[in-house]
């Protein structure tokens, strides 16, 4: 009789250490996955507003309509609804940024910013391009691995328009500009 106790509290130590080993694994897992998630994966998450703070001080608000290596676009409440770019170098901090988070797609993950501008160029709209020192009203034009020309208005006749280059590292968000 004593042995089949011994053999029984042996297997119920094992049985133990096997569920411990196991949940040290999830719990491995779990950091682990943690660790890899991107905060673009979060904000494609997120189904409320977010806000962020940009390095000039100021919030911005608005639904996650798209991200993409870098950047984020927010769509802007209220009867404007306008859009708004923002790198995320810009960034200070952000609120309302939920806990889960979303894969990413292979197309998605090529989502650069130099595309995002590139394709905000091409349509050729109004924007507001803020820096850290203020902000700069035109059209985007040219985009190259680390800036972005904003295309002002000629102020003459026959005039060409003046150009003004923004490096990424002072660009804070390119907005649409107010009709």
């Amino acid at each position: 009789m004593r042995w089949s106790e011994l053999f029984d509290d042996m297997a119920a130590q094992l049985e133990h250490e096997e569920r411990r080993a196991l949940e040290q694994e999830v719990a491995d897992r779990r950091l682990r996955d943690t660790a890899e998630v991107a905060l673009r994966q979060r904000l494609a998450a997120t189904s409320g507003e977010v806000s962020l703070q940009l390095l000039d001080g100021t919030w911005r608000t608005g639904h996650c309509a798209a991200t993409g290596e870098g950047w984020v676009l927010l769509a802007q409440p209220g009867p404007a609804g306008r859009q708004l770019l923002v790198p995320f170098a810009g960034v200070d901090v952000l609120r309302g940024v939920g806990r889960s988070s979303a894969p990413v797609a292979r197309l998605a993950a090529r989502r650069t910013l130099v595309l995002a501008l590139r394709g905000l160029g091409t349509a050729g709209l109004p924007v507001v391009v803020t820096t850290r020192s203020g902000s700069v009203r035109g059209r985007l034009g040219r985009v190259g691995a680390d800036h972005v020309d904003v295309e002002q208005p000629a102020s003459g006749r026959g005039a060409r328009p003046d150009v003004v280059t923004v490096p990424f590292a002072a660009l804070l968000a390119v907005e649409e500009a107010p009709g």
